[in-house]
């Protein structure tokens, strides 16, 4: 029952530090010059208006690459005992990538910017980041008790939680794929029915 209880509070931890990194990446918005908006509303329009020209087999490839490399770094960081501060930040990176996101778009197309994001977050960025809160959750606690067996010769068979660590890993890229499918064919597809 202790464990259970300590585990839903590193859940809760990590899912509160993702959502203030949602937030602040919401309110970044607020801070940058005129100038900065100015550039980020072209870049939207162009993104949003050039949809009709991608090339779908070369942004799958960079979708899955850019999704892969974040996962393998989460289980990089797991496998180091230095690793929990750059999860951490990782998560909150993540968060704020997202925040600042749907900031921008709402910001750019006011009501239609909703309809935007919605294309442009769902369900594929909202699926990643559950699935790096549980990666990095996984990430942690090996770390913990890779670091607890190390300095602290605490008996902990790690083979125990190396092998949750992988199957999270395994089931983290699955999810990674699925996701880059998503976020090459059917976002621009929502975006050109909006």
């Amino acid at each position: 029952m202790n464990n259970l209880i300590i585990k839903k509070k590193k859940y809760v931890f990590l899912l509160t530090l993702t959502l203030l990194g949602i937030l602040c990446g919401i309110i970044f918005i607020t801070f940058i010059s005129k100038d900065d908006k100015y550039v980020l509303v072209k870049e939207l329009d162009l993104f949003f208006k050039n949809t009709d020209k991608i090339n779908y087999i070369e942004t799958f490839k960079t979708c899955l690459l850019n999704n892969f490399i974040s996962i393998i770094i989460l289980y990089i960081l797991a496998i180091s005992i230095i690793g929990i501060p750059f999860i951490l930040l990782f998560l909150f990176v993540k968060g704020f990538i997202i925040g600042f996101s749907i900031s921008s778009i709402i910001n750019t197309y006011k009501f239609k910017g909703i309809l935007y994001q919605f294309a442009y977050l769902f369900p594929h960025k909202f699926l990643l980041l559950i699935i790096y809160i549980l990666l990095g959750f996984y990430s942690i606690n090996f770390s913990i008790r890779l670091f607890k067996s190390l300095f602290l010769k605490e008996d902990i068979k790690l083979s125990k939680y190396f092998l949750n660590l992988n199957k999270v890993f395994v089931l983290s890229i699955i999810i990674c794929f699925i996701c880059s499918l998503l976020e090459t064919f059917l976002c621009p597809l929502l975006i050109k029915i909006i």
